[in-house]
């Protein structure tokens, strides 16, 4: 049986000594590091995964190299808070694909991906993980292996489905927010509405022509109805959804500077700084140009 981390914990600081190094920065004075060998060698010893290894090390103050940058930005325990979160993301193509690979890289420690589609050449201008050996591929699928390829401590989910009432339950089990990177306007409604009934933040992200935008939305906030009522001249019809999407194209900056401001809005809130909910982020990538607007 594998032994309780908690009960040698006063040996901890000895197990990890001989795999630390001492950082002079970033963030304020000098501290302790650990490298990905030293973090595989912990877990064997402890007979623990390498996310729980990295989990120990934060809370003994050592940071896992890997997210020694993050430091100064994010605090130990807030790099903590990230490890032992779960992204839901609802669509893995052209936001999806780079709004997965940014948590990962921010220490995200668990992901739940979704997605029923496969790439086409088309796809190949603006979505990251589209590459031509990935054509005819599904996306969810792929995303995973780019997961594992960034960060093989993650836990990762998958359901390579479309996202509607009957499987969200399912899907957002578990999530500790939930990244909107969808086309379609029908679906982002259901993925809300089921995130406010779990309780868990949305994180909205939509994206049309040269211009897009980003929104966190706390449960029991109705935002999305508000920026998306029910007429023909709703904003997605006119310039942000699959209607504009179709018209307008998608250019290849545009899904990065959105999914940008996705990922910052959903770190903010899972490393518990409370971004301002409310407020829609418009991103015109021809200015360039970046606004909020209080809905």
């Amino acid at each position: 049986m594998p032994p309780d981390p908690s009960a040698v914990a006063p040996d901890i600081a000895a197990l990890l000594a001989p795999f630390c190094v001492t950082r002079e920065g970033p963030g304020p004075g000098p501290f302790q590091a650990i490298g990905q060998d030293g973090i595989r060698r912990v877990a064997e010893r402890l007979e623990i995964s390498l996310a729980r290894a990295m989990a120990l090390c934060l809370e003994h103050g050592v940071w896992p190299l890997r997210f020694a940058r993050n430091r100064g930005v994010f605090s130990a325990q807030e790099q903590l808070r990230l490890l032992k979160s779960r992204a839901a993301i609802i669509g893995c193509g052209g936001l999806g694909g780079h709004v997965a690979t940014l948590l990962a890289r921010a220490g995200v420690g668990a992901f739940t991906l979704c997605d029923g589609d496969v790439f086409d050449e088309t796809n190949l201008n603006r979505q990251l993980l589209c590459r031509e050996t990935a054509l005819g591929r599904g996306k969810a699928l792929v995303a995973k292996e780019e997961l594992a390829a960034i960060a093989s401590h993650a836990s990762v989910r998958v359901f390579p489905v479309a996202a509607g009432p009957g499987n969200l339950p399912e899907i957002l089990s578990g999530a500790s927010i939930v990244m909107d990177c969808l086309d379609s306007l029908a679906t982002r409604r259901s993925v809300a509405q089921a995130a406010n009934i779990a309780g868990i933040a949305f994180v909205h992200g939509a994206v049309a022509g040269c211009e897009g935008f980003a929104m966190l939305i706390r449960p029991g906030e109705k935002s999305l109805e508000s920026l998306y009522p029910d007429s023909e001249g709703s904003l997605e019809n006119t310039r942000a959804g699959g209607g504009a999407e179709s018209s307008l194209g998608v250019p290849t900056l545009t899904p990065a500077g959105i999914a940008a401001l996705q990922a910052s809005l959903a770190l903010q809130a899972l490393t518990g700084k409370q971004p301002a909910s409310g407020r829609l982020y418009h991103l015109d990538i021809a200015e360039p140009m970046l606004e909020a607007l209080e809905l």
